[in-house]
């Protein structure tokens, strides 16, 4: 049974009394619908970790975004197309990643939705917390991405190119709420991470 959505204050995160966490590379022991781009491509399940590294918020653009999670899951021997949970005002992700008809897995196995449906509801069944070697990370995550799977429209880092000025919207991944990808607007030179999405 799913949790009920936590209402937003964004307007509080935007006067800056709030604030992403800067996140190191510390570790803790321990663990934590055919739209889209690509249909089902044939999966069972789809999995999603979180970057063990953490950046400003210019990441190359989407494409920047995208390689960074290609090369931490093949750094980490996981098969398969990886892209950022990633949004710009321009692109939603919920137009360039899959959205499959089933279950949304971190690389441990646990179930964090059912399907996109259950992803973008307002609620998770487990926090994204685990990187691609099934290590779990502390630290907020750049997302760009409402809830819905919608664009932040208000301003995203001139697309995720620009780590000086600016805000853009990031998520907790420490979170079952909304606020796992809808949380606070902290400042374009905040160090955080990336979930990334298998396709």
């Amino acid at each position: 049974m799913k949790r009920s959505s936590h209402s937003l204050l964004l307007a509080i995160a935007i006067s800056g009394s709030l604030a992403c966490s800067s996140t190191g590379n510390a570790t803790d022991t321990g663990t934590g619908g055919d739209a889209g781009t690509g249909g089902d491509a044939g999966l069972s399940e789809w999995r999603i970790f979180r970057t063990e590294t953490v950046q400003n918020a210019n990441l190359g653009g989407i494409a920047g975004a995208d390689a960074i999670c290609a090369a931490q899951a093949f750094e980490a021997g996981l098969e398969g197309e990886f892209k950022a949970w990633l949004s710009t005002i321009v692109s939603p992700v919920a137009g360039r990643v899959t959205q499959a008809s089933g279950p949304y897995v971190l690389v441990d196995g646990t179930r964090v939705a059912d399907d996109w449906g259950d992803l973008v509801d307002g609620s998770i069944l487990a926090p994204i917390n685990l990187d691609a070697n099934g290590v779990f990370r502390r630290g907020d995550i750049w997302t760009g991405t409402l809830a819905t799977g919608a664009p932040y429209a208000t301003s995203d880092c001139g697309a995720f190119t620009n780590g000086s000025s600016g805000v853009a919207l990031c998520g907790a991944s420490n979170s079952t709420t909304a606020t796992w990808t809808e949380n606070i607007t902290p400042a374009c030179s905040t160090q955080l991470g990336l979930y990334c999405i298998e396709q």
